[in-house]
């Protein structure tokens, strides 16, 4: 019966022992001194194969491209993080809306890269476990065909930490486990690239690229100087469907004279874009544009043979002449009816007030404001001028016993009515004291609204972000709605008129211009924007060119508008022209003057309103065409936090360490092992007892190997490979007790190779015909 004989040696500074498997016939002496003398040979660790073929071309490749792809996808997204609207590239993508698929896309490169170099990596510690440490004998085919194909390292993982929990010396050798280890776990949190990528990035508006397109901006004559425009109605008596967004062009008022109030120059612009939702998500605008002088000044009125009156139900009324210019006078008339609180003894926190329309002026008029639309010497009749009159002190039955009832209940007024006995001035408002103790007061101030408009080729931005159109906002509290969204749009803060920046009021700021006059592209006449204002509330209905100057002969053209909640049907004094605008349009009014704003601030407002009701009311009816350039802002994901990209790159940061290190490992302690070639990762095993069990495992599972393991108690040797100490031979060597086996370090090595002899075990073939001998070394690695 042939047999084999194994001989285990401690060799000197390697630290692990061997199984050397030697078919004999006999086991003289003579043959056992021969295999000692084998075993005391120190193998070479000189390279047996160059880098190249150690790693062969496909696994070359794989390092080299993927590296590449790794550092260059690393590089990529901290471009797509750092990077902004002012790199063309950038801009180009994220104006695409592509930046949410170039980081998919390189999430996916990163990801295979990292995969692919795991797989390598694998390869490369399934060898240096397999020279270096130890496996499981049942497990040794497993281990050694990863050195030619895996599916990364999580089964060698598996098979590594097993073996390793069997070791009686695990820490000693637990470089390699850990390593295989942190590729696994490096492995693993890459599969979550793209969950941790796409979580930076957030919705972001952005300015897209600017177009161009051809519009209709404005009414053109025909030839027999008309215009399509379609009269309406006064706009005074409608409610605003919405409040839309302009650009405005301000200058702060220069040294404004005492007893005034003034807006400044202002100049806002409405941008012939019906869209609400294009206006709202419009950065930047160029082109014509309705361009009105939305100046206002107000200033301290000089009155002469004013009187009060009174009627029963209960109405004031005012009236004589007011100075409008350089001494020229033009006759008043006002009504006011009194408003009673709508429950006995609430306090009335409304402004009474009345504006009173007295007509237009002109440059040459010498009025106290001019258009920025005409010459300084032009006299073509513009703007809008009233008196404001307000019941400032005093309650219906006073004012009935200090003036008594008015004779004529109808027509204008009747009675002599009452002159007030003195006079205050008060900023912009000229207060008249009907008692000596001024509790009955009525305060008068004379508005000029440089109400002239212009179309105009502008530049319009505005500014980083988006703007939403205001609208009413119910408050439960108050029982009524709340407009200081619409006043901040206006330009005032809850706290009264600040300097709020028009990025901030969700308004364009208009570019200057080096003259506001009408040039070459421009359109001077745009009265029409006039006439649903102004020639309404003389009662003409008919948009034509008339207008009605300030003279002393249009009393009869005098008409009140009620700026508070009032009934306006009243009988009394039916020949006077007044109304009651929307109520919506008094209410923003009203808490504009509540808010500590000025009567020229709450004009100027209001008339805004006006202007945008009657201008988007008509531009569909435009039949003016012009090109106009826009920039809108779209809605784009853009990284707008660094915690998933900052992961991401210690991630990989760790891989490629960690693969630094495997490779420098490969390099240095690896000999006979190579990469990507099946037949020697085959033939390098086939040794000793693992040859047996190939020869039982040609047609059983992985289960029938382990049974035979087991009935072999083969089940906890720890095994790896090793150059032989000849040329190009390997050989199978144990390496390390299992769990709880004796380490002998202490003992002499001739006392060891004796006590070897005699604690020989041996291990027979199932099918017989072949013994396996093993015996104990004295150092363990």
């Amino acid at each position: 019966m042939s047999s084999v004989y194994g001989h285990q040696a401690a060799l000197p500074g390697r630290g692990y022992s061997r199984l050397i498997v030697r078919p004999e016939q006999t086991r003289s002496s003579h043959q056992l001194a021969d295999a000692e003398e084998a075993v005391r040979k120190q193998p070479s660790r000189e390279p047996i194969f160059s880098v190249y073929d150690r790693f062969g071309w496909i696994a070359t490749t794989i390092l080299i491209v993927t590296t590449l792809v790794i550092l260059g996808g690393i590089g990529f997204l901290w471009f797509l993080w750092l990077a902004d609207q002012s790199n063309k590239t950038w801009h180009a993508m994220a104006a695409r809306n592509w930046i949410t698929r170039a980081v998919t896309l390189t999430s996916v490169a990163l990801r295979t890269s990292i995969s692919l170099q795991a797989t390598t990596g694998t390869s490369l510690l399934a060898g240096l476990v397999l020279e270096n440490t130890q496996i499981l004998l049942q497990h040794l085919a497993s281990v050694s065909m990863m050195r030619n194909a895996n599916a990364g390292p999580y089964m060698l993982l598996w098979l590594i930490l097993k073996a390793f929990l069997k070791d009686a010396e695990r820490w000693r050798r637990s470089l390699l486990p850990t390593m295989v280890l942190f590729l696994a776990l490096v492995s693993l949190l890459t599969e979550f690239t793209s969950t941790a990528l796409l979580s930076d990035l957030k919705q972001h508006l952005l300015p897209a690229h600017t177009s161009s397109s051809t519009t209709a901006t404005n009414f053109a004559y025909d030839e027999n100087g008309t215009i399509p425009y379609l009269s309406r109605g006064t706009v005074w008596t409608k409610k605003p469907p919405f409040y839309p967004t302009f650009a405005e062009y301000h200058e702060n008022p220069t040294d404004p004279p005492d007893g005034t109030s003034d807006t400044g120059p202002t100049l806002r612009a409405f941008l012939p874009i019906q869209n609400q939702q294009e206006r709202s998500m419009l950065r930047d605008f160029s082109g014509p544009a309705a361009v009105v002088d939305s100046r206002v000044r107000c200033v301290r009125p000089k009155l002469l043979i004013e009187k009060a009156h009174y009627a029963a139900e209960p109405v004031l009324g005012l009236s004589g002449e007011v100075i409008v210019d350089h001494g020229q006078s033009t006759n008043f008339s006002c009504v006011l009816p009194y408003h009673i609180p709508r429950q006995e003894g609430t306090v009335l926190n409304e402004w009474q007030i009345g504006m009173t329309y007295l007509g237009q002026f002109s440059n040459a008029s010498f009025a106290p404001i001019q258009s920025e639309f005409r010459q300084s010497s032009s006299s073509i009749p513009y703007g809008m001028a009233f008196l404001v009159v307000n019941v400032t002190a005093g309650t219906p039955r006073e004012w009935r016993q200090i003036l008594g009832t008015d004779g004529g209940e109808f027509g204008e007024f009747g009675g002599t009515g009452a002159e007030p006995k003195a006079y205050r001035g008060r900023g912009e408002w000229a207060d008249l004291l009907f008692t000596a103790n001024g509790s009955m007061i009525l305060s008068a101030s004379l508005c000029y609204a440089s109400y002239d408009s212009a179309v105009l080729h502008i530049t319009a931005f505005g500014g980083e972000s988006n703007r939403t159109e205001p609208s009413p906002v119910y408050d439960v509290n108050a029982q009524t709605f709340d407009y200081s969204k619409i006043r901040q749009q206006l330009g005032q803060s809850s706290a009264g008129i600040e300097p709020l920046t028009t990025e901030d009021r969700g308004v364009f700021s208009i570019a200057e211009r080096e003259s506001w006059l009408p040039g070459p592209g421009d359109y001077a006449n745009s009265s029409w924007l006039l006439q649903a204002i102004a020639l309404t509330l003389n009662g003409d209905n008919n948009p034509t060119e008339t207008v009605d100057y300030l003279s002393a002969s249009s009393v009869s053209n005098n008409v009140t508008a009620y700026m508070y909640d009032a009934d306006s049907t009243s009988n009394v004094w039916s020949g006077i022209i007044r109304f009651s605008p929307d109520p919506s349009v008094t209410a923003l009014f009203q808490q504009i003057l509540q808010a500590n704003g000025n009567i020229a601030f709450a004009l100027q407002s209001t008339l805004t309103i006006f202007t945008g009701i009657n201008y988007y009311d008509q531009l569909q009816r435009f039949n003016g065409p012009n090109k106009i350039q826009t920039t809108p802002f779209i809605i784009v994901n853009r990284p707008q936090a660094y915690r998933g990209l900052i992961a991401v790159t210690s991630v990989i940061g760790i891989h490629i360490l960690l693969m630094s290190v495997i490779l420098y490992l490969f390099l240095s302690r690896s000999v006979l092992s190579t990469v990507g070639n099946a037949w020697q990762t085959l033939a390098q095993i086939m040794r000793g007892d693992a040859l047996e069990l190939v020869k039982v495992a040609a047609l059983a599972t992985d289960s029938t190997v382990e049974e035979t393991v087991n009935q072999e108690r083969w089940e906890n040797r720890l095994v790896g490979v090793r150059l032989d100490g000849g040329p190009r031979s390997v050989e199978l060597v144990d390496r390390g007790p299992p769990s709880g086996r004796v380490v002998m370090a202490s003992v002499s090595p001739r006392k060891r190779k004796l006590l070897g002899h005699k604690q020989k075990r041996q291990f027979a073939d199932p099918r017989g015909g072949y013994e396996f001998s093993s015996l104990p070394s004295t150092v363990y690695r």
